[in-house]
């Protein structure tokens, strides 16, 4: 495992909603790195273009039918952009959350994700089906980049 700190720890805070530049993607798990990355391609090109002041890469998990993703592929932006072709604004969610902080590849997220369902699990707090990662700036050392994970929990007990 590639979190610096094992096991690694769960976090519970208030997620306040931020801005994204997003697309709306359908796909399967064995496609979602190259569908992210697709979506990703289509919208800097247009906050560049755009002069958008911009933050971290998200991505936002739906509730799916089995095998299926729905993602939201998006981009923080701070202040004013304009949504063109598939590129539209889109908030983060807004609520409590468990959160907890992966150092590695983004291919070895999967303990940072059983540490966060043990969490629920041990504190009786559902999950509403909604989750998000935060990417962090892209380092060539695995072990430097981070990705903050998030469950948008429902109510307590």
């Amino acid at each position: 495992m590639s979190d610096s700190v094992w096991p690694p720890e769960v976090r519970l805070e208030r997620a306040e909603p931020q801005q994204l530049a997003a697309i709306r993607v359908t796909t399967a798990p064995a496609r979602l790195g190259a569908d992210i990355i697709g979506a990703l391609d289509q919208i800097w090109p247009v906050l560049r273009a755009q002069g958008a002041r911009t933050g971290h890469n998200v991505v936002i998990y739906y509730p799916a039918p089995p095998g299926a993703l729905e993602i939201e592929v998006g981009v923080q932006v701070t202040g004013d952009f304009a949504a063109e072709g598939e590129v539209r604004s889109v908030l983060t969610p807004d609520g409590e959350a468990a959160t907890v902080a992966h150092f590695g590849e983004y291919s070895e997220m999967d303990g940072a994700y059983g540490a966060l369902n043990q969490w629920c699990a041990d504190n009786d707090r559902s999950r509403t089906g909604v989750s998000w990662e935060v990417y962090g700036d892209w380092d060539d050392d695995p072990a430097r980049r981070r990705t903050d994970l998030y469950f948008l929990l429902g109510a307590a007990g």
